[in-house]
């Protein structure tokens, strides 16, 4: 059984930015989020504290570099006693969006870790550069506490998937690993135990992860058939900043002009609903949509189209559809998006009304109308599966 009290620190290392979520078991205490501000023509680094009860304060301090994040962070959490002697980091926990058999799994830092890491560079280089530094700073900043890798991807790398593959040369699918892996495993993960936890599983299922990234798992009897993602986030639906699946040979000529690295950071941070609508805030694209705005109305398409379409493939692949799920901010949140993928989706037996709100006593909503088949709206918990998982992984290691 493993011991629900342990206090994890989860890492969030992006390209400008440094987010340290504490857990004392499922329950977030505590968050610092590290950002850049211009002051004075000069970018300097600020700290927001954001405690257990929504409060917010802005540590009264300013750095030059991003680099400090790490000593910072655990000078706060220990000014603050949320780690002491008596109560020490159990483990660091780093969320790896990487490809490849050994990144299809969770894994306890070492040598190999590093090494795996590195090969990786080639086909994630958005991604990586940030593990690496979190790691070695974790390492560096918290000597002794076991930091760990969880893979984006282990949820969905199951013998139930049918969409592993592409059709490239054997040689070529081992050089470079490939494989439809998946991402946002952490949710999916989450949803495939919260789904029969609360009574809701139905034989053909979707899951619809809605935010700034975007996917679609299918699920039969509970374990993942299809999902949209494949060897990288960038392959499947359009989201905020990404093209979603594109003729290859675009990117190949990207490539080209631009050099892969820079081709693969256009396609994945300066496409999608920021590319078409000069935002990637759903909110301000529906708002535009509704005013006539050309670009917002393409964009709004174009996402819905998108996300319909793929859950009808889904269907058709599934040989049916019993359920549909809604996740993450703009699944959860967004009222006119639900509304206008479930009209496409009538002919399939979904109706939806659009005035329900989430019950949170509950843990869910139904938002079908009368004679529909299941509209659910579930909000995920990408850090509370994670955490169980470190929490078995420590507990096998330590048997």
């Amino acid at each position: 059984m493993t011991n629900i009290t342990k206090i994890f620190l989860v890492l969030n290392s992006g390209s400008s930015s440094e987010k340290f979520s504490l857990y004392e078991g499922e329950d977030e205490v505590c968050s610092l989020y590290f950002e850049g501000i211009e002051e004075d023509g000069k970018k300097k680094f600020i700290c927001t504290i954001t405690r257990a009860d929504g409060s917010e304060e802005v540590v009264n301090k300013k750095w030059d570099s991003l680099d400090v994040a790490f000593k910072e962070a655990k000078a706060i959490f220990e000014k603050e006693g949320f780690i002491n002697d008596a109560h020490p980091l159990d483990g660091i926990l780093v969320r790896v969006v990487a490809a490849g058999k050994y990144f299809s799994k969770h894994h306890i830092v070492d040598e190999t870790t590093m090494k795996e890491l590195a090969k990786v560079q080639v086909t994630n280089p958005l991604h990586v550069p940030g593990t690496e530094r979190g790691i070695k700073n974790a390492k560096e900043t918290f000597k002794g506490v076991p930091v760990l890798i969880m893979s984006d991807s282990e949820a969905l790398t199951k013998e139930s998937r049918k969409d592993t593959e592409y059709a490239l040369p054997k040689g070529i699918i081992d050089e470079f690993d490939l494989g439809r892996w998946g991402a946002h495993g952490a949710s999916y993960g989450y949803m495939m135990g919260r789904i029969p936890e609360l009574g809701l599983l139905e034989k053909r299922m979707v899951v619809c992860h809605l935010g700034s990234g975007c996917s679609i798992t299918a699920l039969v009897d509970g374990e993942p058939a299809y999902t949209s993602m494949g060897e990288t986030p960038l392959e499947g639906l359009m989201s905020s900043t990404r093209t979603g699946s594109i003729d290859p040979t675009i990117g190949a000529l990207l490539g080209e002009k631009l050099g892969a690295a820079e081709a693969i950071k256009l396609m994945n941070k300066e496409s999608g609903l920021q590319a078409m609508a000069g935002s990637n805030d759903m909110r301000e694209i529906i708002a535009g949509a509704e005013e006539g705005v050309d670009g917002a109305v393409r964009a709004f398409n174009l996402f819905i189209d998108g996300v319909a379409g793929k859950i009808g493939e889904f269907a058709a692949k599934m040989g049916g559809l019993d359920a549909i799920v809604f996740t993450a901010t703009i699944g959860e949140r967004s009222i006119p998006v639900r509304g206008a993928i479930i009209s496409k989706l009538e002919f399939m037996g979904f109706k939806i009304k659009n005035d329900v709100a989430l019950d949170k006593s509950k843990g869910f909503a139904n938002a079908a109308a009368d004679g529909s088949k299941p509209i659910y709206i579930i909000p995920t918990n990408e850090a509370a599966y994670m955490i169980k998982r470190a929490g078995e992984l420590i507990d096998e290691i330590q048997k």
